[in-house]
């Protein structure tokens, strides 16, 4: 999948890999705590090898010179290894070989790592085995010599006595992060942040960006294929495959995250044949400047505290096909960003959360606003779990819009200002069902001010 810069750790003295009370570090463990994320049990489904082992070298080779030969080329090498298909930084194989085979197998087996009884049940060969779902040739192949090579040299290392008899050193080998930070760097939470952030809003570029809708501009207007190809960076119903795609292409900086054309053509920071598509300092432009920020700081290795993680949203939203408009708006409130929050009637009250939002600029020389609605629930939530974008809708029913400007620009000068109580302006009742579709939208009359 998407690939990233790597940064090799090393854990400092009296340091742990499972968490310790009070501690956040983590590192080898002195104990039979392991790290949650490198947790020995796998899943095993009709007893399925992952891949049959190579032990021919193990016959005749001793366990110094397996080592010599199969391990210390993993650490000297500057390819990453495996593990780098689920992480995007913080944890490597390489991370858990010392420069002798001494000190790999002393602090190996110290961290509980390696199982002198039943050495192909050591924890080390369960975390080498560990895959994504869809894992590549080249990875499967990669992780099959670093299996056979480790599982090889730990089932002669076990027999050695002088080995069985090596005390580790104070510096432990493995990854020095904690806990949280390893697994906020997996490749998995990356997508699912992708995902929550910009795929579910794809909507507003897949007219200009997919490839299944610009074959046909090939030859029109002078494009060319290679022009074409070029400005599709959307892989149809594939958000993995769309982020390699932005990454592949350029369109996400990782130096300057915020100078991606991912988000300043859209927000109008730059030239854009589509035209601007969302406002500086509206809940997209934060969201796509949330994702291309984390993703930055995770790839160049940014994170080395729990305190330095952003804060995850609390709530879901995804785009629905509902339309709404607000007319006979003021022209002096031309360019002004307005915000709806739409609750339901439950019972005899107004729910408590948002069941929708929406948020763009005002047409002054229209004297309306009109915005397709985002359909949003708490995370976690029973309504957050069921929703999908371009399908979740609101239910016909009784609701109240809630409308809040920008009257002094507030979001233009700080991209990460929220519209509050402050920028309330007034609100008003609808009821009945709601078509999906530009036309026709709900329409609303612009309230007095509250």
């Amino acid at each position: 999948m998407f690939t990233a810069a790597h940064r090799v750790t090393k854990i400092t003295k009296n340091e742990s890999l499972a968490p310790i009370e009070g501690d956040k570090t983590t590192t080898i463990p002195q104990n039979k705590n392991l790290h949650p994320e490198f947790s020995p049990e796998i899943p095993q489904t009709k007893k399925k090898k992952l891949f049959r082992t190579d032990t021919s070298e193990a016959d005749d080779a001793s366990s110094l010179e397996l080592f010599q030969k199969r391990i210390s080329p993993i650490l000297r090498s500057p390819k990453a290894s495996s593990c780098m298909e689920c992480h995007l930084s913080g944890v490597d194989l390489k991370n858990y070989i010392g420069k002798t085979e001494e000190e790999t197998f002393a602090s190996l087996r110290s961290g509980g790592l390696i199982d002198l009884k039943n050495p192909d049940r050591s924890k080390i060969l369960t975390f080498i085995k560990r895959a994504p779902k869809k894992e590549s040739p080249i990875s499967r192949e990669v992780r099959k010599k670093e299996f056979d090579a480790f599982r090889a040299w730990i089932r002669l290392a076990v027999k050695d006595p002088e080995l069985a008899a090596a005390k580790a050193g104070n510096d432990q080998l493995g990854p020095t992060l904690p806990l949280e930070v390893v697994r906020h760097t997996r490749k998995s939470r990356v997508l699912k942040s992708f995902v929550e952030n910009i795929w579910s809003e794809v909507g507003r570029c897949v007219n200009c960006h997919s490839p299944e809708l610009n074959r046909n501009q090939i030859g029109r207007n002078g494009l060319t294929k290679e022009d074409v190809e070029a400005i599709s960076w959307v892989v149809p119903r594939n958000p993995a495959a769309t982020l390699e795609m932005l990454i592949e292409s350029g369109n996400i900086d990782t130096d300057n995250p915020e100078l991606s054309s991912l988000i300043t053509k859209p927000v109008g920071l730059e030239k854009h044949g589509g035209g601007p598509k969302f406002a500086l300092g509206s809940r997209t432009d934060k969201n796509y400047r949330r994702f291309l920020n984390d993703y930055a700081a995770i790839v160049n290795g940014k994170y080395n505290k729990l305190e330095q993680l952003p804060e995850e949203p609390t709530e879901i939203a995804v785009l629905s096909k509902q339309q709404l408009r607000i007319v006979d708006l003021p022209a002096r409130l031309d360019k002004k960003l307005l915000r709806v929050d739409i609750f339901r009637k439950v019972g005899r009250t107004w729910s408590k959360t948002r069941w929708a939002t929406a948020e763009s600029l005002i047409n002054g020389e229209r004297n309306m606003w009109q915005n397709v609605i985002l359909v949003i629930a708490p995370r976690d939530s029973a309504r957050a779990k069921k929703m999908k974008p371009n399908v979740s809708r609101l239910p016909a029913g009784r609701y109240l819009v809630k409308i809040y400007i920008d009257q002094d620009n507030k979001t233009k000068k700080d991209r990460d200002y929220q519209l509050g109580k402050r920028d309330f302006y007034g609100q008003v009742e609808i009821q009945g069902e709601w078509k999906p579709g530009y036309q026709p939208p709900k329409v609303i009359q612009f309230p007095a001010k509250s």
